[in-house]
């Protein structure tokens, strides 16, 4: 199975609730979204990483959402640029659109699926391109089992879930097992949907080798990432 493309988001938003709609909705799909409060930690992030997309609001601390526009670093010159706003902001509208980099501006409070639709047209994907990570749900399958250890295989994608829930449904379902010598796990290629795969797999590894009292070196991950 070949693993779809993920796109990179820089989210800019002060408001913690409307933030966590939004990602929790965009990074149900394919979306790895950074989140940052205010105009400078953007600018900043912008200097450090490129990204596929920005998703800004205006009203913002330090400096707002025009302002930023402006001061988008050479790394994202490039990067389109989607505007948050409110109805009462039609001057804000007016002079943000002047901007080269702006290919769409939406109106609070944001419509999700108008979002998607946006955010498609700027990628210039299609919306097949999209992953809808609950198509593939997160399962443990032991495969095997001896004296030496046990072998077990992720199934989907673990969407919604950080390292300590991943550890805690793994150490419940290998709870009944004696006691192990070495854990081989495979990965389906559908767990790298979840942001930060590589990363959350050597987190786990290491997790699960302190728990079980064995080496590092016993805890072997197979991919076919």
């Amino acid at each position: 199975m070949k693993v779809a493309p993920t796109y990179s988001i820089l989210l800019a938003e002060d408001d913690e609730n409307n933030a966590e709609l939004l990602i929790r909705y965009l990074e149900r799909y394919n979306f790895d979204v950074d989140h940052v409060i205010d105009g400078v930690a953007a600018e900043i992030r912008l200097r450090k990483t490129r990204y596929d997309l920005i998703l800004t609001d205006n009203r913002m601390p330090k400096f707002d959402g025009i302002d930023l526009l402006e001061r988008i670093p050479e790394m994202n010159g490039a990067t389109p640029i989607i505007f948050l706003t409110v109805s009462n902001e039609k001057e804000t509208i007016i002079q943000a659109a002047h901007n080269k980099k702006l290919v769409a501006y939406l109106l609070k409070p944001i419509d999700m699926r108008v979002l998607i639709e946006k955010i498609c047209q700027a990628l210039k994907i299609g919306a097949g391109s999209l992953i809808d990570k609950k198509e593939y749900p997160f399962e443990i399958i032991l495969l095997n089992h001896t004296q030496q250890g046990v072998e077990i295989e992720l199934k989907g994608c673990p969407y919604g879930k950080n390292i300590e829930k991943l550890v805690q449904e793994i150490s419940l379902f290998l709870k009944e097992l004696s006691k192990l010598n070495s854990i081989l796990i495979k990965v389906n290629p559908e767990f790298f949907y979840f942001k930060n795969g590589t990363q959350v797999l050597y987190a786990l590894k290491v997790r699960l080798a302190t728990k079980y009292e064995i080496g590092k070196e016993d805890v072997i991950i197979q991919t076919e990432h």
